[in-house]
């Protein structure tokens, strides 16, 4: 009885880990890509040390780049790197 109880129990245990896994790691997924906003700025002018603060943009890599307003054909902003220079290329924010 007792084995064929445990035949029972350990797969199907095994199976509820999995499934709880799965959702947890989908969970974070999302999380992160939320916590990957970030300042944008615009660059005033071609070396990044002029910089302007605009719009709200990611980190995370998409096929957009982040722009004022988040319209095309508006500047493009761009994030800080450690010197304070607007240069690091940053990717508008999915809604």
């Amino acid at each position: 009885m007792k084995t064929k109880i445990s035949k029972i129990a350990l797969p199907t245990t095994v199976i509820a880990i999995a499934v709880a896994s799965a959702f947890s790691t989908h969970a974070m997924t999302g999380h992160a890509k939320n916590a990957a906003l970030e300042q944008g700025y615009q660059k005033l002018n071609p070396q990044g040390t002029i910089c302007q603060q605009e719009d709200m943009c990611s980190d995370v890599e998409s096929d957009f780049v982040c722009t004022v307003g988040q319209i095309p054909g508006n500047p493009q902003l761009y994030g800080k790197n450690s010197a304070g220079e607007c240069t690091i290329t940053l990717y508008r924010p999915n809604p």
